[in-house]
């Protein structure tokens, strides 16, 4: 059976249908969706007239087609017609596309020929890193350290007063604090995409954005995720941070964190099954008092995979989590244990703690990119 594989998606920053997959295979940005197609290890691009010249001299493609050649050949002169003309002339069969195609284009070609759906990845080499990728996450991690370095060096400025942080007569709140952030990684090429900075019980939600007036002695999630304006690599960093001395009960959930994932940084390396150290870390958690509850609601510990893959997409494989993945040399991987609790109780006091690095995967070990202090010491401001 004659097979093809098919994506179809944008390659830049918009609204469009964005298609990692897309961008890791031709290399080419362009912020409308557009087709390619893989037969027999030929990759053919379909562009529009606005792209057809730019596509010829940039994208990695054995050939580059105008789709508008195809689809005026159809009856309803439509794009996903053009497609099936240019599949239907080649005899192919069947269609490998990825899960996140469209569901009309997918319905489109399920009616003309056998369709697989794949599930990510799609391309499995995605996840080992080259050595150009690899610098890439670098200059985005750099990028994430010069704006956290930025947002504590105003915090530092700050004073506490009445309950609040006040910088002058303003009171600081996480919006404030989240713009300052992101204005820096925009002056450097980045784009801040929801970076959370999330104050006090609000940091008990890992995802929460963060709201309202910071809180002093409490914790202070900044977690940053940039998107590089150039060629949409990503890094990803966490630090929990304290304007002013927290209090013991807080200090203890910070230590344990920190050491848990520290213990996690030493295990990685490849050949080492992911969930395995998430496991460890789980424990590591309980044997000194954080427990983890599932089934509460909210739910309390940790609660959240250890990790994930980074490039061009945030979220990429491998995982760290629950489910058996063994890592690789050159995965380029999150660490990022933490505990959330809602509740008061048994000496542990509400809000969250995460300290999340990005690593390279080695052969015996792991390549540490994030440069950025995290001992006790080094994240309460004074």
């Amino acid at each position: 059976m004659k097979k093809a594989l098919l994506l179809y998606g944008a390659t830049d920053i918009g609204p469009s249908h964005f298609s990692g997959d897309l961008l890791w295979r031709t290399g080419f940005k362009a912020p409308d969706p557009f087709f390619l197609i893989e037969i027999e290890g030929k990759a053919f691009l379909f562009a529009s007239p606005l792209e057809l010249e730019r596509a010829e001299k940039e994208a990695r493609a054995d050939t580059i087609l105008s789709l508008h050649d195809y689809t005026k050949r159809t009856q309803r002169k439509t794009e996903i017609e053009g497609i099936l003309l240019f599949l239907k002339e080649r005899a192919i069969e069947a269609v490998v596309a990825s899960s996140d195609i469209p569901y009309i284009i997918g319905r489109a070609i399920a009616r003309a020929f056998s369709l697989e759906i794949k599930n990510a990845p799609f391309y499995p080499l995605r996840a080992l890193k080259t050595d150009a990728e690899i610098d890439e996450i670098r200059n985005a991690q750099a990028a994430v350290e010069r704006a956290l370095e930025n947002a504590l060096d105003f915090l530092k400025g700050c004073v506490i007063r009445e309950g609040k942080i006040y910088a002058g007569e303003t009171a600081i709140t996480a919006e404030a604090l989240r713009g300052r952030i992101d204005s820096s990684l925009y002056s450097g090429g980045y784009l801040g995409i929801d970076t959370i900075v999330t104050p006090g019980i609000q940091a008990a939600d890992p995802h929460a954005l963060g709201t309202g007036l910071l809180i002093p002695y409490a914790p202070i999630v900044i977690d940053i995720f940039p998107l590089s304006i150039k060629t949409h690599y990503y890094s990803d960093q966490t630090r929990t941070i304290f304007k002013g001395e927290p209090a013991e009960a807080y200090k203890k959930m910070y230590r344990a964190v920190l050491e848990a994932q520290l213990f996690a940084i030493q295990k990685i390396k490849s050949g080492v099954d992911g969930s395995v150290v998430y496991d460890e870390v789980i424990r590591y958690f309980e044997s000194n008092g954080f427990k983890t509850d599932f089934s509460r609601r909210p739910m309390e510990g940790f609660f959240h995979g250890l990790g994930h893959g980074v490039g061009i997409d945030i979220h990429e494989f491998p995982r760290l989590g629950h489910t058996p993945e063994i890592l690789e040399e050159r995965n380029v991987v999150t660490v990022e244990p933490g505990l959330y609790y809602t509740h008061a109780e048994n000496g542990i006091l509400p809000g969250g703690i995460r300290i999340e690095d990005i690593v390279v995967v080695g052969k015996n070990s792991c390549e540490n990119l994030t440069a950025f202090p995290k001992r006790l010491e080094d994240i309460i401001i004074p």
